[in-house]
């Protein structure tokens, strides 16, 4: 078995401690002095025998820069060599020399922050150059070698970090502080979210079938479409005549479709003033809202309310990249969610109520005409000309104006009332005013006085006009006085109400009472949600000036300048991403307490903050910015940014070297006789993150990819003489 790429490494340092092989597991990095290595074989055996360590390095590091006479002495531990799965690299000096195979010459290293030791732990701290090292020294004689390198770090300068630190934390815990280039928040977005999350089922059906409310509304639809067909049939021509006579039920009929309307209007209002009185926590029992047929709040299920808050709050989080912006727009809205009742359509319902007032009746005096004057000129040129026809033709015409009076009286007698027609009693006067008196009337005043006249022609054509004109005054009347009722009667408007009040009553069923148990747990989350988040804000602002590294530690003399380079926007947007993971990450307890219905405390959201801060700044001080910490989620801003870093740096040259390049070689130069004949047999492990490739330096063979890291650069593993070993 050899030492796997994507096992963790475990740093052990036996020169200042001890090691517990039973608990160590994976890849293991062990810093142990060069001439007691040996002494601490046991420890070596006992991690090649725990079956959950899959390698073993260790770095044997000369003390103090070994012996004065240059003389190395290297007391390797005999279970490291040879095992496929272990080996040693030597350190002769920390810090080293640079040194080419091919001259005799060395040059001085120039001291830097990190030594050359820390920068090689570093590299072998990642599990891919960790096993490419084992395997490659595995090779050479005792299983050792002496390392060298060429190494590239794109790790960020202090003035850069804190810089970004400074604006990261005050544009994620400040609503007031702008940042330059940053978006407009999408907060109308983010409340239709917000009403989106607990959804209305538009195709669920909210009154229960054959239920009272249910029941009322059908009546009064089916009444409603009674009524219409009732009207359709009185408003005709022929409505008077037997075969196409109204029923007699026509006024009762409609009398029936306006009761039904506000029979359901009655009980919808009363529907309403339940449902808002128990969402306003008035004590009205579901069962007395359920009563009418309405179907019951759908059940809260805690663990459905816990990941709908859980996705809401993580989504928007990543969108508005600021707790303090987010914060005002949650609770606004978390209010919102909170049942409200339904006093606005109760309001609505009573303006759509049907009219109190009776219901209009239809007019029994026929419209004003010109038929009237007309039919009393035609009976008098009648009346001219029936002395030629003899008896008979005299009483012709007083015979046809009664058949005309017995039309009027039975038109006049049908006309529907609340109760039935309106019978021949009351019709009979107006029949004879109307209908017979012009015609009638206009005959006998010309019969009696005139005597004699024209000729009969005339007067037949006279009799034929006066009947011509009654008919159609009998039809013409009808109708108008039927529509003209039709329209104080407003049936369209009757059903229009009906609709609305229909509507309306399943829109608050539906928006309002359906999901109020929902709402009312989403509402309770989003206030727990809230103070997570209130807690997180405060406890970074409290930790805003030492958040990356303590501030005793710095007092602004470091030995380098920063570097020229403008990568600040995206080291802010990469600390600000981290701040978003590390908000949702500490927000686990909130989740718990909406789960178990245990709300947490606000003490206990700002100790996982204070947890999670303190493992952020250790991580960025052990593996800094471009790795990403355990908590995180998102990775496109890491990879910008070192794609940003890695284009400026001069990894390509580091990537590119080979055994005979000058490298810094970690020994010193009275130590080069124990390796420099060697150094033909040396190993090269080229290493550099994934995102190098396809940058500038194209995409090298023979490389050893590792994931996101701040180094990247070559190896140099040269063998050791013989003699050294002891």
């Amino acid at each position: 078995m050899t030492a796997r790429r994507d096992d963790p490494v475990l740093v052990i340092d036996l020169r200042t401690g001890e090691c517990d092989a039973e608990q160590a597991a994976g890849a293991v990095l062990v810093l142990d002095d060069a001439e007691q290595a040996a002494d601490h074989d046991e420890v070596y055996q006992a991690l090649l025998g725990n079956p959950a360590v899959s390698g073993v390095l260790c770095v044997a590091v000369a003390v103090d820069g070994g012996n004065a006479d240059g003389a190395v002495r290297i007391r390797p531990a005999p279970s490291l060599a040879p095992v496929e799965r272990a080996a040693t690299v030597w350190i002769g000096h920390s810090d080293g020399i640079r040194w080419r195979p091919a001259e005799p010459l060395v040059r001085a290293v120039e001291r830097a922050a990190i030594s050359g030791l820390g920068q090689l732990v570093d590299a072998l701290t990642d599990p891919a150059v960790f096993a490419a090292v084992v395997k490659a020294v595995s090779t050479l004689p005792y299983s050792t070698a002496s390392a060298g390198m060429v190494l590239e770090r794109t790790s960020l300068h202090e003035v850069e970090l804190r810089r970004a630190q400074e604006e990261a934390i005050a544009w994620f815990t400040d609503p007031d502080a702008g940042r330059v280039g940053a978006q407009e928040l999408p907060r109308d977005e983010f409340r239709t979210a917000v009403r989106e999350t607990i959804e209305v089922d538009p195709a669920e059906d909210v009154l229960l079938p054959g239920a009272e409310l249910a029941e009322a509304h059908t009546r009064a639809v089916t009444a409603l479409n009674a009524a219409d067909h009732a009207l359709t049939r009185v408003d005709h021509f022929l409505a008077p005549l037997p075969k196409r006579r109204p029923r007699p039920a026509v006024g009762p009929v409609l009398a029936e479709a306006r009761a039904a309307v506000r029979d359901f209007h009655d009980k919808a209002t009363q529907q309403l003033h339940r449902i808002d009185e128990n969402l306003r926590g008035q004590r009205v029992g579901r069962d007395v809202v359920a009563r009418l047929g309405v179907r019951g709040p759908v059940p809260a299920r805690p663990r459905d309310i816990r990941d709908r808050s859980r996705r809401l709050v993580e989504e928007w989080l990543g969108r508005y990249r600021s707790v303090a912006c987010l914060l005002p727009d949650l609770d606004a809205e978390r209010v919102g969610q909170e049942p409200q009742g339904c006093a606005a359509a109760i309001a609505e319902l009573d303006g759509l109520a049907p009219p109190a007032e009776p219901a209009p009746l239809l007019a029994t005096w026929p419209q004003p005409s010109l038929v009237m004057p007309l039919a009393a000129v035609a009976g008098g040129l009648a009346a001219l000309g029936t002395h030629a026809l003899g008896i008979a033709a005299a009483f012709y015409l007083p015979l046809l104006v009664l058949a005309w009076f017995a039309a009027g009286l039975v038109l006049q007698a049908r006309q529907p009332t609340a109760t039935g027609e309106q019978g021949f009693a009351v019709a009979s006067v107006l029949a004879a005013l109307f209908w017979a008196l012009p015609v009638f009337g206009g005959w006998l005043m010309v019969f009696l006085v005139a005597g004699a006249g024209i000729p009969d022609v005339l007067g037949v054509v006279a009799t034929l006009l006066a009947v011509l004109l009654s008919a159609w005054t009998i039809g013409v009347g009808w109708r108008r006085s039927v529509r003209q009722w039709r329209r104080k009667l407003d049936f369209d408007g009757l059903r229009d109400r009906l609709a609305g009040a229909a509507q309306l009553v399943d829109e608050v069923i539906r928006a309002e009472w359906r999901p109020s148990a929902r709402r009312a747990m989403f509402a309770e989350g989003l206030r727990q949600v809230s103070i997570g988040l209130t807690a997180v804000r405060d406890v970074l602002a409290e930790r805003a000036a030492d958040l990356l590294d303590s501030p005793e530690q710095h007092d602004g003399n470091h030995p380098h300048d920063p570097p020229d380079r403008d990568v600040h926007q995206e080291v802010c947007e990469v600390v600000v991403t981290d701040l978003v993971d590390l908000t949702i990450a500490a927000l686990r307890p909130c989740w718990a307490g909406i789960d178990a219905d245990r709300p947490a405390a606000r003490e206990e959201h700002a100790r996982e903050v204070e947890r999670l801060l303190t493992a952020y700044r250790e991580h960025l001080r052990q593996y800094g910015l471009l790795v990403p910490p355990p908590f995180a989620r998102e990775r496109a801003h890491r990879a910008e940014l070192a794609a940003r870093l890695w284009d400026g740096s001069q990894v390509g040259d580091a990537l590119r070297c080979d055994s005979e390049a000058e490298m810094t070689q970690l020994c010193h130069a009275r130590q080069l006789g124990a390796l420099s004949a060697m150094a033909d047999r040396a190993q090269l492990v080229r290493f550099a993150p994934a995102s190098v490739r396809g940058g500038r330096c194209g995409d090298p063979s023979g490389v050893t990819w590792t994931g996101e890291a701040e180094i990247a650069g070559t190896l140099r593993l040269v063998p050791l003489r013989q003699g050294v070993f002891q």
